[in-house]
């Protein structure tokens, strides 16, 4: 198994003091370190438990990323910049004609996600299927049995180091058939170090005699190449190196931050069966370079839906700030509820107005604003409840970039891809991310709450319409009846006077 550990520090941060970095033979001690930090670790085919072989050998690629959703920065964050909606995310290539029925039962097992098969729980882009769990808490409820069925039950060290994972700020696992390797990326933000203050204070140590862990601590390295970003710092590898060795490294980037660049998003209220999304946006600025489009990425988990011919109608979408819909992806059933739907929800791929909203901006210099109409599909009955809550993750924004150096970005040693929407857009393209600001809320998501039958209500109601039901017809039985005897009465006394 290979290691490598980065610590990426802020350049508003000052540099890092000789101190705070202290090398031994087989250690090195960090102290008072105020940084992004990212765990990597690559493992091979063979390297890997049974259980998770069994998954993996029936994938061509499988990605599976977990983001918690919090702890938005607006600094630099070098090549850290790219975030998904939070919750789980699951992106599986099959191999040939797989089924990845061992995938189903891993996500039914450590998961608790229902998964009869991948046909019935995940949704379809040609070849690839996609899963999303929007559930910041389900990473810790994943590790720790997967802790003790990796680990053992004796090995404390081994289960720390996985539990440790539950506290990231993102997770990535990536497997490749061509390759025959496991990646885990797991990144902490800035302000996640595990002393006062946000600090990092760790001692990294070898996990035997022969094996070594790469270190960087790294920095802003000044003006970066074109597409691309520039590092400069210190590296070193545990069990190897007597010292730490200066270093300046350039290489392209797939992914950037836009750090003037900020957005929230929130219902419009009140929000009735249909609600909308409204994104407010502070752009900070123009277009990152001539020929961007800003773009919204969405997940839109049950119950919520969209209305596939009512996001076709042009006119209405360009009222609403958005300039046209590049994808829907999913359950798009306009009809059907909740508990008939078996796969997740659906994906939306948005093209912003961003000239629309330029030419209003010099004359209102106000904050961009576009909205995404919804649905709310029917809940089941609750016994106790007359309303359940209901999420949405936030959407990412972002401007898509066309690139001269696609081909380079494989180089970046901190290359991300497969977010769920990169395969939208020319392979010769690179993104500026904006970041999500928190204010009234912990977690990158809006809420709202669903208003359900309850089960005991209705059967109130039940009796009650069979008592208007039997009023009804007894009234009506009673019309027709005095109708008849009356119509009698008349024919007598006619015959009488007859």
């Amino acid at each position: 198994m290979k290691r490598r550990i980065t610590f990426l520090v802020s350049p508003q941060e000052t540099d890092t003091p000789e101190d705070a970095l202290h090398l031994t033979k087989d250690s090195l001690k960090i102290k008072g370190l105020k940084a992004i930090r990212e765990d990597r670790f690559t493992l091979t085919f063979e390297e890997l438990p049974q259980f998770v072989k069994d998954v993996v050998k029936q994938t061509e690629e499988l990605h599976l990323r977990f983001d918690n959703g919090r702890n938005y920065d607006a600094k630099w964050k070098g090549p850290f910049a790219s975030r998904l909606p939070l919750g789980v995310h699951i992106l599986a290539l099959p191999l040939r004609e797989s089924k990845m029925a061992n995938l189903c039962s891993f996500i039914s097992k450590y998961a608790d996600i229902p998964c009869t098969s991948i046909e019935t729980a995940f949704i379809s882009r040609g070849r690839l299927k996609q899963l999303y769990v929007p559930d910041a808490a389900l990473l810790p409820n994943i590790l720790k049995p997967l802790a003790n069925k990796i680990c053992g039950p004796s090995k404390k060290v081994c289960k720390d180091k996985v539990s440790a994972l539950s506290t990231a700020t993102s997770l990535d696992l990536k497997y490749n058939a061509t390759s025959q390797t496991l990646d885990v990326n797991a990144i902490w933000a800035a302000a996640d170090g595990n002393a006062k203050g946000g600090l990092w204070d760790v001692q990294i140590t070898t996990d035997t005699p022969d094996s070594k862990v790469e270190v960087g601590v790294l920095t802003d390295g000044g003006k970066p190449p074109e597409e691309g970003i520039s590092l400069r710092g210190k590296l070193v590898t545990v069990g190897q190196d007597d010292e730490l060795k200066p270093a300046l490294v350039s290489f392209p980037s797939r992914h950037h931050a836009r750090q003037s660049s900020i957005y929230m998003a929130d219902f419009n209220r009140p929000t009735g069966l249909h609600p909308k999304l409204e994104v407010t946006l502070a752009l900070g600025g123009s277009s990152p370079a001539d020929g961007c489009s800003l773009n919204a990425y969405f997940t839109v988990p049950q119950p919520f839906f969209v209305d596939p011919y009512q996001l076709e109608d042009d006119k209405l979408m360009k009222s609403y700030g958005i300039n046209k819909i590049k994808a829907v992806a999913g359950e798009t059933d306009l009809e059907a509820p909740t508990w008939a739907m078996s796969k997740w929800g659906a994906l939306v791929l948005a093209e912003l107005d961003f000239e629309q909203y330029l030419s209003k901006w010099e004359k209102k210099r106000s904050p961009m604003e576009f909205t995404l109409p919804l649905h709310l599909r029917y809940m089941p009955t609750h016994p106790e409840k007359h309303s359940e809550p209901a999420t949405l993750p936030w959407p990412m924004v972002f401007w898509a970039c066309p690139s001269e150096h696609s081909s380079k970005m494989s180089t970046n040693p901190f290359d991300r891809i497969m977010l769920g929407y990169e395969e939208y857009f020319p392979e010769e393209t690179y993104f500026h991310h904006l970041t999500p600001k928190l204010i009234n809320s912990t977690l990158s998501r809006a809420s709202l709450e669903v208003p359900i039958l309850n089960s005991v209500d209705s059967q109130y109601i039940e009796w009650g319409t069979m008592g208007v039901i039997v009023i009804g017809f007894l009234w009506v039985f009673g019309r027709i009846v005095t109708s008849f005897i009356g119509s009698t009465n008349k024919v007598g006394e006619h015959e009488k006077k007859e």
